[in-house]
Order: structure tokens, then C-alpha cells, then sequence
């Protein structure tokens, strides 16, 4: 069964790990996730997925408040947890903490072969609004995609 939690400063050894594992090209070290948890709840939302005492998914959002376009800064499932509508899950606590917020919209940034969470991303009723080259790195570009009203 998966239960889902609000990150606790113990957390952010293993949520290095993983995101050295799923990003390796732009992994947070341990200073940017505890920068990012000190702004929960005013401006910041986190959440994870967690199976069997395990963090199998883990996503975050920057919503600056009434009016403003929140950023969503990450949404990882790890493997052999995806397709079991986590990754679903999180984004809608996501929405829902931004709606709290007054968000008008919600927008990301997804590497154009990551076809899953584009496909994902769509279904959620997300559209592609601009693409950013090498925003990953060289070679490595984005497609930005936003959804609003959310």
C-alpha cells in the first residue's frame, strides 16, 4: 500500500540518493532540498510516496502566492513503482496546494524524451507552451508545459 507524507529533514539523505539516480544530470544536493523544505508550507509543497517504510516517489512545487504561475520542481516515481498512479496522485495534491495558494496556473519543465511523464502530463491536462534548449545541459532540452485554470 502507498501512503503519502510530508518530507522531515531525516528525509533528504535518501532523497539525494534518488535524485542523483533519476537526474543525474541536475541532482539537488543536500543544501537545495533543505533550502526548499524551509519554505513549507508558505510558498512550498513536498510530498512522498512512501511503500513499506521506502520512498518510492517524491514530488515539489513553488506556488508565490494569489495570481502567480507555480512551478512544479520535481516528480520522481522510482522504477518498479511507476504506472501504479503515484506520480498522478502527487501532482493532484500539488494542484490542490496550489488552488489553497490562489495559484491562476501550474507549469513545469519535462525533458523532451521523457515521453511517459509528457504522455502523464497531457492526460492531466498540461499543454506545451515553449521548449528550452539545453536546459538540462548541452543537449539536453525541455519542454515547458503549464495547465490553467488548475
Amino acid at each position: 500500500m502507498i501512503t503519502y507524507r510530508q518530507p522531515m529533514a531525516l528525509d533528504i539523505p535518501t532523497l539525494v540518493v534518488l535524485d542523483k539516480e533519476y537526474f543525474p544530470y541536475s541532482p539537488w544536493n543536500a543544501a537545495q532540498f533543505k533550502e526548499e523544505f524551509a519554505g513549507i508550507p508558505a510558498t512550498r509543497f513536498f510530498e512522498l510516496a512512501i511503500s513499506e517504510n521506502q520512498i518510492v516517489g517524491y514530488a515539489g512545487v513553488f506556488a508565490p502566492g494569489p495570481g502567480a504561475v507555480a512551478d512544479i520542481l520535481t516528480v520522481t516515481v522510482i522504477d518498479g513503482y511507476r504506472r501504479q498512479g503515484i506520480a498522478k496522485k502527487l501532482i493532484s495534491n500539488i494542484e490542490s496546494y496550489c488552488q489553497t495558494k490562489g495559484s491562476r496556473a501550474v507549469m513545469l519543465e519535462v525533458a523532451v524524451d521523457n515521453t511517459g511523464a509528457i504522455s502523464l502530463y497531457e492526460n492531466l491536462g498540461y499543454l506545451q507552451i515553449s521548449k528550452r534548449n539545453n536546459y538540462y545541459g548541452t543537449g539536453k532540452d525541455a519542454l515547458v508545459m503549464q495547465k490553467e485554470p488548475i
